[in-house]
């Protein structure tokens, strides 16, 4: 049933799932868009592509919160996504990596307007008996474009050349944008009185223990995640692994990422709480498991699904936990749960490189999440 209060519905739900999807692709498009580019346009292109659209895109997350907080959410929403249409079609374009780079920035500010915006709706406008499920359809989403991405630009890569990757996205981000022309936003709303107090509710939000805890624990998961696999290449390299055995066992983890969207039957038993701390010792088992076989593919192949099913988990109920102590103020709370998980996807490609054998950085990485699942428990004392 749908009301003033929860006016979503679920063809609305699908197409933010959907747009979600190809909105992170944009950010993990850049891994197999180095060399070729790096390749057309003269030097090595990692910065243009790949940090300055990170970096834009986590700190996007803490204008884009306030803003929809204040104004609403679909019209927030509408407006980035009208202006990351435009920017991906102008990552087309350029001819040096300076205009490139700026290009991204561009692109990363603007694609940052998405998620905090699309999760804080989910949040308040879905019915409660279908509320998880969206949200864990998100998260899906969310995981699911760090492989899709990569895929899809590799492909259009070697068919067109990398050009038309940023084209053809342009066009999906601007079919999706019209259908969420569709979208009902809440009749009821109570902004403050100025946009100025909304930023200024950021600050106030991160200074409170209940975010902070969940902050601690927040930024482990995409860092341990990330870290993990960046390790996991080389590793198999080393056993003598070809590159096709290796992106075998990268997509053996892609099923877990669909526990996800078990979060919303499961949170009708289990407290939210209690589902993201097992999520995180979901991740601490397989990354043990992994640690302990670290010389069989098949070993390591189902330890990393065991963790990856505990990522996907984890990340869908810390969604919901911000959403819940941020309230009513859920962007606000958004911004910092984006920025908070982007800062520890950046990290996690300089962890797993450092140097440690595979089997000890895994380790490392398990008490990270073991950390993070004492935090929660601290949480769940405060809530």
């Amino acid at each position: 049933m749908h009301t003033s209060d929860h006016p979503a519905r679920r063809s609305t739900a699908a197409t933010l799932v959907i747009t979600a999807l190809f909105v992170l692709t944009q950010l993990y498009s850049a891994i197999p868009l180095i060399g070729p580019v790096s390749t057309d346009l003269g030097r090595n292109a990692t910065f243009a592509l790949s940090t300055s659209f990170s970096l834009c895109y986590a700190l996007g997350f803490l204008i884009w919160g306030p803003i929809a907080d204040h104004y609403g959410r679909r019209t927030c929403l509408l407006i980035g996504m009208a202006l990351l249409t435009v920017a991906t079609l102008s990552c087309a374009v350029p001819t040096s990596l300076g205009a490139l780079a700026v290009a991204r920035c561009i692109q990363g500010i603007t694609a940052a307007s998405f998620a905090p915006i699309a999760l804080a709706y989910l949040s308040d406008s879905t019915p409660p008996t279908w509320r998880g499920t969206a949200i864990g359809a998100m998260s899906t989403a969310f995981l699911v474009a760090g492989i899709f991405g990569q895929v899809t630009a590799q492909a259009i890569t070697e068919r067109w050349g990398w050009h038309w990757v940023f084209g053809a996205s342009a066009l999906v981000l601007f079919i999706c944008a019209a259908i969420a022309v569709l979208m009902r936003d809440r009749t009821t709303r109570t902004p403050y009185s100025s946009l100025i107090d909304q930023f200024t509710r950021v600050g106030a939000l991160l200074t409170t223990p209940t975010i902070l805890l969940l902050c601690s624990a927040h930024i482990t998961l995409l860092l341990v995640f990330v870290a993990m696999y960046t390790a996991l290449g080389p590793h198999l390299v080393s056993l003598g692994y070809s590159p096709s055995d290796v992106l075998i066992l990268r997509l053996v983890g892609l099923p877990g990422m669909f526990a996800a969207l078990a979060v919303g039957k499961l949170s009708q038993r289990f407290s939210t709480i209690i589902l993201a701390r097992a999520g995180f010792l979901l991740g601490v088992v397989g990354l043990i498991l992994e640690a302990c076989m670290h010389t069989s593919t098949i070993g390591i192949g189902a330890a990393s699904l065991v963790c990856v099913t505990g990522v996907a988990i984890a990340v869908a109920t810390m969604i919901t936990l911000f959403g819940q102590v941020a309230a009513p103020n859920r962007a606000t709370g958004m911004a910092i749960n984006g920025l908070v998980l982007f800062l520890g996807a950046s990290i996690g490609p300089l962890l797993g490189a450092a140097g440690l054998s595979f089997s000890a950085l895994l380790l490392v990485l398990a008490a990270l999440y073991c950390c993070a699942a004492l935090s929660l428990t601290v949480v769940a004392k405060l809530l």
